[in-house]
């Protein structure tokens, strides 16, 4: 029989990519989804769809009755204070973790963090998901879990680092901190790969995997505009003090509009950071495992498959 996987996030740019992976890979897969949003595009590849919130707990119970892995990739990147990104990144996991001793054998939990996670100082999202790293570890300390923090995730679809990518196929640069900063990225089949080589292999459990590309050093903004397919003709930094004040501005406007803002001046101290470099050193080791896209070959694949 396959293996079930329990899924959350499944509509969204890391998730969606890992349900279609896991279903290619022959295991079944049950995602929790809020809204009707993209549930014909799972059940079209043969996801369970599970109608139902993070809190909702008749609905994380049937997503995880007889699964044997559990990836809890769904969380909250808009905010404005700290309780915003508590439930869907902190409190969700103890809902998770309670149901997850109810199931025998206990299944395995793969919680998806981020590299912001390792300076919780930064903004309110970097503190919520070092704060649903430590309770995952302080609440489920005799249950199977590992946590991996991916730094920037680019691909098909991705909506950060698009619009960047985009200005660059027209031959323009533009930079969010110094000549100095340097970070990790990796593709999101690279990560997904990683993943669920994790769940096939049942590596070794309680451990923090940070996972990149594999570029030594992690990239400077210099090499990431010379990793393009065109010659960079316009470079453009931009001011720290102009990231600030739209980041004011915006949360303003959320405020007097109802949204939630992304742009926050907690977010522009995460891009502003000089230091998003992984150590891979445990995740080489222990999962023995390498990426195999490197950013010119991904940035290639953007550009020809017109996703940029």
């Amino acid at each position: 029989m396959s293996q079930i996987v329990a899924l959350t996030g499944a509509s969204g740019f890391i998730g969606g990519v890992l349900a279609t992976r896991l279903r290619e890979k022959g295991f079944r897969v049950r995602a929790l989804l809020r809204s009707h949003t993209h549930q014909q595009c799972l059940e079209d590849i043969g996801v369970e769809v599970i109608k139902g919130n993070l809190d909702d707990g008749q609905a994380i119970n049937r997503m995880l009755q007889g699964c044997q892995t559990f990836i809890h990739c769904a969380g909250a990147i808009r905010g404005r204070n700290k309780q915003d990104f508590f439930p869907a990144n902190i409190s969700s996991i103890s809902h998770f973790i309670k149901t997850c001793r109810t199931i025998r054998p206990h299944p395995k939990i793969i919680l998806i963090s981020s590299l912001a996670a390792r300076e919780p100082s930064l903004s309110h999202y970097a503190w919520s998901k070092r704060e649903g790293e430590l309770t995952l570890s302080r609440e489920a300390p005799d249950l199977p879990w590992v946590i991996f923090r991916p730094p920037a995730v680019y691909g098909p679809n991705d909506q950060s680092l698009r619009p960047l990518f985009k200005l660059m196929k027209l031959g323009i640069g533009v930079q969010l901190g110094s000549d100095n900063s340097r970070f990790s990225l990796i593709h999101v089949e690279d990560f997904v790969r990683a993943v669920i080589d994790w769940v096939k292999t049942e590596g070794p459990t309680g451990y923090i995997y940070e996972i990149d590309d594999g570029f030594p050093g992690g990239h400077s903004w210099a090499e990431v505009f010379q990793s393009g397919e065109r010659p960079i003709r316009l470079r453009l930094r931009l001011p720290p003090t102009a990231l600030y004040v739209a980041a004011t501005l915006n949360e303003k406007v959320s405020r007097l509009l109802g949204y939630l803002p992304l742009l926050t001046k907690g977010k522009v101290a995460e891009l502003l950071h000089p230091n998003w470099v992984c150590d891979t050193r445990e995740t080489v080791k222990i999962l023995n495992w390498q990426a195999r896209i490197s950013l010119k070959s991904g940035l290639r694949q953007l550009e020809t498959s017109d996703n940029v």
